[in-house]
């Protein structure tokens, strides 16, 4: 191609500290890439907007769980695009002009295995994640599956389409896993967008919620929650969770949360051990424990506990077309409002956005990338 295309490109492994002296995106750099020919069943997109995931930040600062992931690699799964081009074979009603998001993960699709005949991807042991397995959104085109294409929904800006995947996550974990009922007290630890995604649907089941975060989420992220009505707190080593609970917490009206110390489910989107090793202590007996973060490290966790108060451990990974579906439906029809939890880059300023993701100085960086 004649014109520059260029990519955000994962190329090293260096484990980095945030808090550290080293630059968070040292192991990245903005790239000129060169597009292949298409194979039977692509296509050649050009992409809208991207989000930057978590996981993105995770294997960029070359946190042990994200080891895997080839380099180098142009990473980004969460995106909007436009189809461009329509590679040999058939493609179904695509054509070029469609604007869609694409499923981040695509199975093996063998009838034999029992995640794809039923049409889990997401579950599959051998599937292929757009950004890590194959490049992927965080290039100015890109190649891919027809079969991960989603269309946009009628009523969807392509500026919310990078929010489909990581509400499509949520839903997954909310509708499928946890029981809310309305009434309940719902704690989610963790304030980045999975987090605060959870604590909007919560809130639309008809639970009462609350946020927790670090002291350096005060003046964004908790910010951002308690704007929309959500009850938040600060933890610490120092002042955990638990130990505000068993104080007493009570809501803008006055009413406690929880009963003596303990809430009814609590969602865990922190990725920090500590936190899920709590997490069985402030929950009540027979209540529910949804895990939708990763981990760096092996978690410990009182077993004995978790029988004794027959309490509900459950993960949750990724998403399936269905629940792309309905995360489209939750933002065209307001439920949740995703421009409240949105900040926008343009690409030029793509490498700041990836620090200010990193650093949690932003809430959901998502980046126009033509």
């Amino acid at each position: 191609m004649s014109e520059s295309i260029k990519g955000f490109c994962l190329h090293g492994r260096e484990k980095i500290y945030p808090s550290s002296d080293v630059p968070v995106t040292k192991n990245t750099a903005v790239i000129e890439m060169e597009i292949p020919a298409l194979k039977k069943g692509e296509i050649l997109a050009k992409t809208l907007y991207t989000g930057i995931c978590g996981s993105d930040n995770s294997a960029s600062l070359g946190k042990a769980n994200f080891d895997w992931v080839e380099r180098p690699r142009v990473i980004g799964h969460e995106f909007s695009a436009e189809i461009l081009e329509l590679g040999p074979g058939k493609h179904g009603d695509l054509k070029v002009g469609d604007k869609f998001t694409p499923l981040a993960m695509l199975g093996c699709q063998d009838e034999e295995c029992p995640a794809c005949s039923v049409a889990k991807w997401n579950l599959c042991p051998s599937k292929q994640i757009i950004g890590f397995h194959r490049n992927g959104g965080f290039g100015q085109r890109v190649v891919l599956e027809t079969d991960r294409v989603v269309h946009l929904m009628q009523g969807l800006t392509p500026e919310q389409g990078a929010l489909v995947e990581p509400l499509s996550v949520v839903v997954n974990a909310l509708h499928n896993k946890c029981n809310i009922k309305p009434g309940q007290d719902v704690v989610v630890t963790g304030c980045g967008i999975i987090g605060l995604m959870s604590a909007e649907l919560a809130k639309a089941a008809g639970a009462r919620v609350l946020v927790t975060g670090l002291a350096h989420d005060r003046d964004i992220r908790l910010k951002r929650a308690a704007e929309r009505g959500f009850i938040t707190l600060e933890v610490s080593p120092d002042n955990t969770l638990k130990n505000q609970l068993d104080a007493g917490i009570i809501d803008a009206n006055g009413i406690p949360f929880g009963t003596n110390g303990q809430v009814d489910l609590l969602i865990e989107c922190s990725g920090v051990p500590q936190v899920l090793t709590e997490a069985i202590s402030v929950v009540r007996p027979e209540g529910d424990i949804c895990v939708i973060a990763t981990y760096g490290k092996e978690v410990e966790i009182n077993a004995t506990h978790l029988t004794r108060t027959s309490l509900n451990m459950r993960g949750s990974m990724g998403s399936c077309r269905e629940d792309y579906m309905v995360a489209q439906k939750l933002m065209v029809t307001g439920v949740f409002p995703s421009e409240h939890y949105t900040d926008m880059y343009d690409f030029q300023n793509i490498t700041q956005a990836f620090e200010d993701s990193i650093k949690a100085n932003n809430m959901k960086a998502v980046v126009k990338m033509n």
